[in-house]
């Protein structure tokens, strides 16, 4: 039985790494990368993430009424966690093709804007991936477990909120830095798909 399962787990594993690999944009050129950004309102998600707002909730709901808040919340989160995560990935992979295409062409300050750019989307991607991960745990655990309080969005300090934001804002910073080598058009464009 538990062969059988590896392997059925096994061959799940492959399909979608096969399925990712072969449907997978090859590339993203400077002109495509503003058409894969998800617009993102900073301050609400601050707000989403921010603990004060929980106290509010706490102290002014009756316990019902925040279970209700906190699970929208909490959905909420999962969906900003997703769009940094899209967002970080779209910009990595445009390292990614200025890396391969015109790397050489770059001077070394603007070749380390390239790599701290990837470094800070790597981040915010691992980053939006463990706080996402905790995230579902929640809704699993408040889904199974409904007479336990809510969970506390305090807890996502400790496990790196606050830094997949920041990891995000540099990113951000950085690939509006780099959209200026292709003109104020293109940087233009990107400012306003940010």
């Amino acid at each position: 039985m538990i062969l059988g399962i590896s392997v059925v787990a096994f061959l799940l594993t492959t399909a979608v790494v096969a399925y990712r690999l072969t449907m997978r944009l090859s590339e993203r050129t400077p002109s495509d990368v503003f058409l894969f950004l998800q617009k993102l309102d900073l301050e609400s998600l601050y707000g989403a993430f921010h603990p004060e707002a929980e106290e509010h909730f706490r102290s002014s709901l009756s316990p019902e009424e925040f279970k209700d808040v906190q699970l929208k919340r909490i959905h909420l989160a999962v969906h900003y966690c997703n769009i940094l995560s899209g967002n970080a990935w779209a910009l990595q992979s445009w390292t990614k093709f200025e890396r391969k295409q015109n790397w050489p062409l770059f001077d070394p300050d603007l070749q380390e804007t390239v790599l701290a750019l990837r470094d800070a989307c790597v981040q915010c991607r691992m980053a939006a991936f463990v706080i996402r991960l905790r995230l579902r745990w929640w809704l699993v655990r408040m889904a199974m477990l409904p007479f336990l309080n809510p969970p506390r969005f305090q807890a996502l300090l400790r496990i790196g909120s606050a830094d997949m934001i920041s990891f995000y804002d540099t990113a951000t910073a950085l690939a509006e830095a780099l959209s200026q080598v292709y003109g104020a058009d293109h940087h233009s464009k990107l400012t306003q798909a940010l």
